[in-house]
């Protein structure tokens, strides 16, 4: 065991990986919205982990001043797929400390949430579901007269199927997914998760990522294209991007311009990739067909926003990274790059790689003493 090694935890780790977590801690202090609830501000973070050696975060902001404020820190890991959102990567790589993400840790979960909420979307299953719980607009025109039926002493069914009011004439006639075209904007940990469940359904996959190799896609009925030639032939279209200077307001006016009328767009990534205004425009006009939307420029959404009032799109509250999973699948990924890590060797999920060398050098003799005297072996990836 590495000696005085003290550890404070402010995302929620499961008993299994905690016990692991134990192997390489002397101490552990659990904090932080990951057990009480309720985010640490950036005072109390500095508070909390200012005699940490390892700190691993969830939701809680480090900063360059908190990390100068840690005299001991020498590695953050944070159970995000991306770091960069609650952890200052330049001010870490400034100051030789190794970052780790939990890259892919919901992929699994927003994919399936993708999925759900583009059925709940083209297929009218949101709509349907209010208005027969919350209305009278899908009992139609049969067996309406109560005065009728009381008098023939029978209540006669309805039959909203061959009802030519009813909800399969209003609402029947959406599109099947099968033989469909589905574009997907960004081939990352998640958006091969919902490739897998897309093709699944028997659809094309159309494919815009400047980083994706041919060979990845090998087998598959999919093609690497161009973001015009996604947003013109596709039917269904996914966002599975990262926020970066190169894909924030990617798809715009322009872009959703290009849809096709009868088109469905989903976003279940972050809100400044698209243009909302142009959308909402765009949805209430019916010039594409409808969409299915997770994250907002404002959350909460605020109340007067259109988007609230049209009734080709389907709302949800930043739920597709959610699962009780979840905890499961950042507990493996950070403790196995952790393991990694202090057994001399590169992290596959570390966000600034250049530290390593030094890093290794400066604390190698402890990593030796830790795993019996042997060295540091730098895994290239």
């Amino acid at each position: 065991m590495v000696l005085d090694m003290k550890a404070v935890v402010t995302a929620k780790i499961t008993e299994e990986y905690m016990e692991r977590l134990q192997a390489i801690a002397d101490s552990i202090v659990c904090t932080g919205r990951g057990y009480t609830g309720v985010k640490l501000s950036t005072e109390e973070m500095r508070e909390a982990i200012k005699d940490a050696d390892i700190v691993i975060d969830g939701v809680e902001n480090i900063d360059g001043e908190t990390m100068d404020a840690c005299r001991n820190l020498k590695v953050i890991a944070c159970c995000r797929n991306e770091a960069f959102a609650s952890i200052d990567i330049d001010a870490a790589t400034e100051r030789g400390i190794p970052v780790i993400q939990a890259v892919g840790r919901n992929a699994i979960s927003v994919a399936e949430y993708t999925i759900g909420i583009l059925l709940a979307c083209c297929k009218n299953i949101s709509t349907t579901d209010y208005l027969l719980r919350h209305t009278d607009k899908l009992a139609g025109a049969v067996y309406k007269d109560k005065e009728q039926e009381k008098k023939e002493g029978v209540k006669k069914p309805q039959i909203w199927s061959t009802d030519p009011n009813g909800p399969a004439a209003l609402y029947g006639k959406y599109p099947e997914l099968y033989g469909k075209k589905f574009g997907q904007i960004g081939y990352g940990s998640i958006g091969r998760e919902v490739a897998k469940r897309a093709a699944a359904f028997g659809m094309e996959l159309l494919i815009a990522d400047p980083f994706l190799a041919p060979e990845a896609i090998s087998g598959m009925n999919a093609k690497i294209v161009d973001l015009p030639m996604l947003m013109r032939e596709s039917d269904f279209i996914s966002i599975n991007c990262n926020v970066n200077p190169s894909t924030e307001g990617m798809v715009n006016r322009e872009m959703l311009s290009l849809m096709k009328p009868t088109a469905f767009i989903v976003n279940t990534a972050r809100a400044p990739i698209m243009d909302y205004a142009a959308l909402g425009e765009m949805l209430a006009e019916k010039k594409i067909a409808g969409a299915a939307l997770d994250v907002f420029p404002l959350e909460p959404i605020p109340a007067d926003d259109a988007l609230l009032k049209l009734d080709n799109v389907v709302l949800t509250p930043h739920m597709a990274g959610q699962s009780r999973e979840i905890p499961e699948h950042h507990s493996r990924i950070i403790m196995e790059n952790l393991e990694t890590l202090f057994r001399g060797e590169r992290p596959e999920t570390i966000c600034n790689p250049s530290v390593l060398e030094g890093w290794f050098e400066i604390h190698k003799d402890w990593i030796a003493r830790k795993n019996g005297g042997n060295g540091v072996n730098i895994r290239q990836n």
